[in-house]
């Protein structure tokens, strides 16, 4: 296919260029300035001239449409988009826009953007990427690049890094995706998140849909998880790109679904009627309604649908589409788009949610789709206010940036310590010291904190630490008040007039109170004691029995039992706050299920951050772990108690030591079980993946706690890093949710970050109660 024409001194375009009656080179006619029919007729001429003759079937005749009006004596006012084409004259007639393209050295990006120049749709072009191949794009295609315009960089983090930053300084307009891989520059875009859902907006007309009227679909390629709190998103974002850019007051919004019914099988058809049920400001929303039934009137009349409320007003009427998933919204999008190949319609896209407009395009949109694309996102950058919706800015961990706080991290594991100095929120010292407790362990915590206190002495001395702002500590198996433990940050020691003040109270009901043992019980006495060694206020953070358990969750079957939670709650909340961070979201309007899989398992049910029910980790309830049993028949579990072969503290340490994996094959550690799998051991393949299949039924029921608007389930923890359950969890999840994973375990962080927070005022350090 030989290249379009090209006018002298354009871009590259798509038509040839237009002189005046003197000659002047002025610029090349746009499709807004042709009827609809003329439009149709200027494709198939096209189409004909490069790809040779094609039989197109006949067409519905089209809505006769005037041209676009052209704003002139106030150019922010918003006059109706009659057509995708129009955008680009539109735009024409605004304020030149600043360009920053991430991944600036591909030839056609380069043509696209001096296109827009031409066009009076841009001024400056910012060029992030590599410098050699920005310049040897910019000299094959011959445009001049002035040096203070490229920004070189040595790798595609590098590049997104500092696309973010060079947003963050000002005076940029638009971004538009070069040749950089989206997820990379996704994540950087994080830290300009202003809306609590990113979402893909098209424009497009389409002969044979709605009589070629202009038309918004959302979400064809960014939004993966359709939770009903992202659905609403998706509509605020759609809404105020038909109000701001096409100049529709109240736009008809459709649901789309299978059938215009509420059926139980049809999962989307009832998310369709919560969201229609919503109150809305400023836009008429009903669904589910099929794809007929929400553009084509006649289709209306014949099903005998839209004689009341807001079917009335939406039904065959719709100015935008919202799909129940990406799936069926990149189905659609792709079908409109070889419309447009065919020259049957135009679109535009532009993603919404960061803090100015983003062009992501495709390889296989048209020079046409790529100008209006720009074009519309050039108009979105003076008339919508990219301040709405924001989202809470993610938790800052120091007063004065300037000088982070210097934290010390104590977290005694079962069969290790974990020891860290973090300066802020970044780690800058880590260990891990492997051990074995002694048998005795459980009688006599003070002694075994001593022992334990000898490790971080060691790694102190080897870092040269000689001077913190605090110490925080894993907290433990606290005996619990009355009423509900709630989640934040504890004091264990604070310092008053120079001298360090220990809560004495906290640390007699951990050494002598404790509701079990766990060798997390020992970090409370470690912290008071490096206090009193440096000086310090000392804190512990979400101790594993805080209870957030809504009140159906504590309801046991057993009224003198109770069902209080026993979690890991540091990770369990932190992997929820990481990955609401990273879709773009707060955990405060996000649900989760989060499986924390370690030496213990705990799976949780997290609504809006609280985590509203999870499986008793210690020893209680929930899958088998690599050495605790989980939930045992309870016939069985009773003959073991009364058959004599153990004491109530052996039997204890029976099903949490030598239950689970450690029961079945003689070893716990799951990169030797993997080893035997990969030589040939049916059996050790056979138990780990039973191991899978109880965390995956335990997902499940978690599922249904948190409710039908969970948005993906989130592993975390030491088994997270295994691909070998890794794969076997996805296998039996995806088809009900999304899985993504958190590899790094983030206990260490949320502790630092939750002393930090009290440190710079920005959280109030809680008091424990002891248990009258």
């Amino acid at each position: 296919m030989p290249p379009l024409p090209r006018g002298e001194g354009w871009g590259e375009g798509a038509w040839p260029a237009v002189h005046d009656a003197e000659g002047t080179l002025t610029r090349p006619p746009l499709a807004g300035d042709l009827s609809p029919r003329e439009r149709s007729a200027t494709r198939a001429a096209r189409l004909n001239t490069y790809v040779g003759p094609i039989k197109v079937a006949k067409q519905p005749r089209l809505m006769e449409r005037p041209m676009a009006p052209t704003p002139q004596d106030n150019p922010l006012r918003a006059p109706p988009i009659e057509a995708v084409s129009d955008l680009v004259l539109v735009a024409g007639h605004l304020r030149r826009k600043t360009v920053i393209v991430a991944g600036g050295d591909r030839e056609d990006d380069l043509r696209l953007v001096e296109s827009a120049r031409d066009h009076a749709i841009v001024e400056r072009c910012i060029l992030v990427g590599d410098g050699p191949s920005i310049r040897r794009a910019a000299d094959q295609v011959r445009i001049p690049v002035a040096d203070e315009d490229i920004i070189a960089t040595a790798s595609q983090e590098e590049t997104a890094a500092r696309t973010v930053e060079r947003v963050l300084w000002g005076g940029v307009d638009v971004i538009l995706k070069g040749n950089i891989s989206t997820p990379i520059l996704n994540r950087a875009m994080m830290r300009i998140v202003v809306r609590n859902t990113i979402s893909l907006v098209t424009m497009f007309d389409a002969a044979p849909i709605a009589g070629g009227r202009p038309m918004l679909l959302t979400d064809p390629g960014v939004t993966t998880v359709c939770s009903f709190g992202r659905m609403v998103g998706l509509v605020e974002n759609a809404v105020d790109v038909a109000r701001s850019i096409m100049g529709i007051e109240r736009p008809r919004v459709a649901i789309l679904s299978a059938n215009e019914k509420v059926i139980d099988s049809l999962p989307s058809t009832k998310m369709a009627d919560a969201l229609a049920q919503r109150p809305w400001d400023n836009a008429i929303v009903y669904g589910p309604l099929s794809f007929d039934l929400a553009v084509d009137p006649g289709s209306v009349g014949i099903k005998g649908l839209g004689t009341h409320g807001a079917a009335l007003e939406v039904a065959g009427k719709a100015d935008v589409l919202v799909c129940p998933c990406i799936d069926s919204a990149n189905v659609l999008y792709k079908v409109i788009m070889q419309m447009v190949n065919y020259g049957l319609g135009t679109f535009a896209g532009i993603t919404v949610g960061v803090q100015v407009p983003y062009v992501i395009l495709s390889r296989a949109d048209n020079v046409e789709t790529k100008l209006q694309s720009l074009a519309l996102c050039s108009i979105a950058a003076e008339r919508m206010d990219m301040r709405e919706h924001r989202v809470q800015p993610r938790r800052a961990v120091s007063a004065t940036p300037t000088r982070p706080y210097r934290v010390l991290i104590v977290n005694p594991g079962a069969t290790s310590t974990k020891v860290a100095l973090f300066e802020g929120d970044r780690c800058a010292r880590e260990a891990e010291v492997p051990h074995e407790a002694p048998p005795d362990a459980a009688l006599d915590i003070e002694a075994e904190a001593r022992r334990r206190e000898a490790v971080v002495r060691e790694f102190l001395r080897e870092h040269d630490i000689r001077d913190l702002d605090a110490v925080v500590a894993r907290g433990g198996l606290l005996p619990r008040p009355a009423g509900k433990l709630p989640g934040g940050t504890y004091v264990v020691a604070e310092v008053r007039d120079g001298a360090v003040v220990v809560d004495q109270g906290l640390v007699k009901a951990i050494a002598e109170h404790a509701e079990g043992y766990h060798a997390s019980n020992l970090g409370i006495p470690m912290a008071a004691e490096l206090a009193r060694e440096f000086t310090v206020p000392a804190f512990v953070v979400d101790p594993v029995v805080v209870d957030e358990f809504c009140p159906e969750a504590e309801i046991s079957g057993y009224a003198p039992i109770a069902r209080r939670s026993v979690a890991h709650v540091l990770s369990v909340r932190s992997a929820a706050v990481r990955m609401a961070e990273k879709t773009g979201a707060h955990v405060e309007h996000a649900n989760y299920v989060v499986a924390h899989l370690g030496s213990g398992i705990t799976v949780a049910a997290v609504r809006g951050g609280r985590i509203v029910d999870n499986n008793i980790a210690l020893l209680g309830e929930g899958p088998f772990t690599p050495q605790r049993a989980g939930t045992l028949p309870l016939k069985d579990l009773i003959e073991l108690c009364y058959s004599g072969r153990f004491t109530k503290e052996e039997l204890f340490e029976e099903l949490t030591q030598r239950g689970g994996l450690q029961s079945y094959l003689g070893e716990h550690r799951m990169p030797e079980i993997e080893r035997r799998i990969e030589a040939g051991d049916k059996r050790a393949r056979l138990v780990v993946e039973a191991m899978a299949y109880q965390i995956a039924k335990a997902v499940g029921a978690m599922a249904v706690a948190v409710g039908p608007d969970c948005e993906a389930v989130i592993l975390t923890g030491g088994l997270a890093r295994s691909d070998l359950i890794v794969r076997s969890l996805k296998r039996r999840l995806t088809h009900l949710l999304p899985v993504l994973v958190v590899k790094d375990t983030l206990e260490m962080e949320e502790m630092a970050l939750g002393a930090c927070r009290v440190l710079a005022g920005q959280q109030q350090a809680r008091r424990y109660l002891p248990p009258v």
